[in-house]
């Protein structure tokens, strides 16, 4: 019995940083706080070392590309998250953008989102234009990451596709249950 324990905890762990895809191909935008040209929704765990590290330059994606008209959202799929406990984290983080409940993690099935940091960007009329990972760093950050969620946001502002449509999506797992 702690030997099953034990490879299903190894099988997790090893698991944890996999990616996965979008099950839908457009988000319903009256289920967002707000409409924007762009919407980037990054998926959201109080306890993710990768997402802690990745927050300085989550800001810094904010600090450039809110001004040209992209909302950024945290959204919060986890079975412990609350209106409370969320809005504490955004104030302690020093967020510049909300968090966003996802009761039931429906969202995030919806939008194949099993990782913190899963990011997804979705234009005016709710259609996925990018999902995946913020860069191609996990925790250890590299100054030479390749940038996802920037060139993608690049990419659209300048009216092309994204180069990449999905990146990997690099974080701990989603406790949606």
């Amino acid at each position: 019995m702690v030997m099953n324990r034990l490879a299903l905890l190894l099988f997790l762990v090893a698991t944890s940083c996999a990616p996965s895809g979008p099950r839908v191909a457009a988000v319903d935008p009256a289920t967002l706080p707000s409409r924007a040209p762009w919407t980037v929704l990054v998926f959201f765990s109080p306890t993710c070392h990768c997402l802690e590290r990745h927050e300085a330059r989550l800001r810094a994606l904010y600090d450039a590309y809110h001004p040209r008209g992209v909302q950024f959202l945290m959204v919060d799929s986890e079975v412990r998250g609350s209106p409370e406990r969320d809005e504490a984290e955004a104030r302690q983080r020093g967020y510049p953008f909300p968090i966003m409940q996802d009761r039931g993690a429906q969202l995030a099935d919806r939008l194949g989102a099993q990782y913190a940091t899963y990011s997804v960007v979705l234009d005016e009329q709710g259609h996925i234009r990018y999902h995946g990972g913020i860069d191609s760093d996990r925790d250890h950050l590299h100054d030479d990451a390749t940038p996802f969620l920037g060139n993608a946001l690049d990419d659209l502002l300048a009216g092309h596709a994204p180069r990449v449509a999905e990146g990997k999506a690099l974080g701990c797992a989603l406790q949606k249950w």
